[in-house]
């Protein structure tokens, strides 16, 4: 699907970039770029090998941001990916540089028809659920009997996607700016287009689809960046074998000499002929100081907000208005290692619930082998993800576990060995997991998230136009080299 203003027409040209690299234009320059995640590794990497000199600062002692694999403190080789896991193969960008650092990949399998639910006090396989959507005993209106939650938001989006898919470029930007006030909700119930739903055939798409948790969030944002990539059947997803580290690690023996680590930026000033940022040392908690003809961050507004930034008229009012209030959407992973692979031995895949855990994904990566094996126990995101901030790890692990015992009985407790509970909206240098617009933003907003401003430039996957993904902070990262070299 095209999304407006449709700089995804720039793939073909990004792709050219990523193998062939830029051109240098304009004088060489230094360029200071602040967050080693995936956009500013791109970054540094196409203007390093365009002859500019790059300085990465990141906060956190490793590459990568939200690309983040857990490996300690498990055994045998295991891990969960505690950031970004899935990588759809339609998703070019980030398969070109797959391609170029010749990683290995595997499927990740996103559903299959042994895929158990467990909803509304009913367990039902996924095939016995979609040959009968009743089964799971949603009090639904009469027309929408006997439909699967797919099936009910297709309908109710489709007529919507048919007008927009064959519009002008025009016509889409109107049609983004007039429904960009819907929520998801508000959408499927009061339906301009289609057939509207009942509140009970909305809860349905909300649990089964996986978007109970964002009810305040854009019509236009999930439907484009959640729904349709992950939910859609002709989608087909991989991982990166080793962990999905190994992408934004693959930059390093080219970057190395360029970032400084533990190096969290507290204050960026804005002069007439260069830009000066100033960082605390994490390691040694003293103060550094940086200087470059242009700047970048990448890092998310949610946590641009604990940055001091000077003069303040150095950024637009709707600069300002974007960093304040587009926000981060929180996100909990819950990875427990058992003694064995006891899941295996059952019948069903993933686990898809109304309990605290909401899904649980088998590993892909380890199937069939022997000795401890690692489950994502729980995956949770939007306000249902905020219910995990309650709890300590100690007792979020037991929930979990509880919620396990349902599906497996009472072999996970004599199985249990260790787990790893990552909230995202602890993690103070991205202050949630993925950028998603509320009503609204992307009409008053979304043009000007990207521009630069001055002698600051902006990267990240919520400068994108694929919210939520890689291959928003590939895409980001190079356009925002391509703005500097041209300078």
């Amino acid at each position: 699907m095209e999304r407006r203003k449709d700089r995804r027409k720039d793939t073909s040209v990004y792709k050219t970039i990523i193998t062939n690299g830029l051109r240098t234009q304009g004088r060489k320059k230094r360029v200071l770029i602040l967050g080693a995640g995936i956009a500013g590794l791109v970054s540094a990497s196409l203007l390093k090998q365009a002859g500019h000199e790059v300085i990465l600062l990141e906060a956190n002692d490793r590459v990568g941001g939200r690309i983040h694999t857990i490996r300690e403190p498990f055994s045998n080789g295991n891990y969960i990916d505690a950031g970004a896991m899935r990588i759809p193969t339609n998703h070019t960008l980030v398969q070109t540089y797959i391609e170029k650092f010749g990683l290995s990949t595997n499927p990740f399998t996103n559903t299959n028809p042994n895929d158990l639910l467990m909803i509304n006090g009913q367990q039902v396989y996924r095939q016995a659920y979609e040959q009968n959507p009743d089964l799971l005993k949603f009090d639904l209106a009469p027309h929408e009997q006997g439909k699967t939650a797919s099936e009910l938001f297709l309908s109710a989006v489709q007529p919507f996607l048919d007008i927009y898919e064959n519009s002008t470029d025009a016509e889409k930007d109107r049609l983004a700016k007039e429904f960009s006030d819907y929520s998801m909700g508000e959408y499927l119930r009061e339906n301009p287009f289609g057939p509207s739903l009942s509140s009970n055939a909305v809860r349905m798409i909300k649990v089964v689809l996986g978007i109970e948790g964002f009810p305040e969030f854009s019509f236009l944002d999930i439907l484009i960046d959640i729904t349709f990539p992950i939910f859609k059947g002709d989608t087909q997803f991989i991982e990166i074998q080793g962990g999905n580290d190994r992408l934004p690690q693959a930059f390093l023996p080219q970057l190395i000499d360029n970032i400084y680590f533990d190096q969290k930026v507290i204050k960026i000033i804005h002069h007439h002929n260069r830009v000066t940022a100033y960082a605390e040392d994490q390691r040694f908690k003293k103060q550094t100081c940086w200087s470059a003809d242009l700047l970048l961050t990448t890092i998310p507004f949610s946590a641009s907000q604990f940055i001091d930034i000077r003069p303040y008229g150095c950024l637009s009012q709707r600069k300002w208005q974007a960093i304040r209030e587009v926000i981060n959407v929180p996100a909990v992973k819950i990875g427990i290692e058992f003694k064995s692979r006891f899941w295996e031995k059952y019948p069903f895949g993933h686990i898809v619930t109304d309990f605290p855990t909401r899904f649980a994904y088998q590993a892909s990566h380890h199937q069939g082998l022997s000795g401890p094996g690692i489950l994502l126990a729980s995956y949770t995101w939007g306000q249902n993800a905020l219910l995990f901030n309650s709890l300590s790890n100690k007792e979020a692990t037991k929930q979990v576990l509880e919620d396990l015992a349902r599906a497996y009985g009472s072999i996970v407790y004599e199985e249990y060995l260790q787990s790893v509970v990552y909230n995202w909206s602890q993690n103070p240098f991205s202050a949630g997991c993925f950028t998603l617009f509320t009503p609204g933003q992307s009409r008053d907003l979304e043009e000007v998230i990207p521009q630069p401003e001055g002698r600051i430039h902006f990267a990240g996957e919520h400068t994108s136009v694929y919210h939520g993904w890689i291959e928003g902070a590939v895409e980001s990262g190079i356009r925002a080299a391509i703005e500097m070299n041209q300078r």
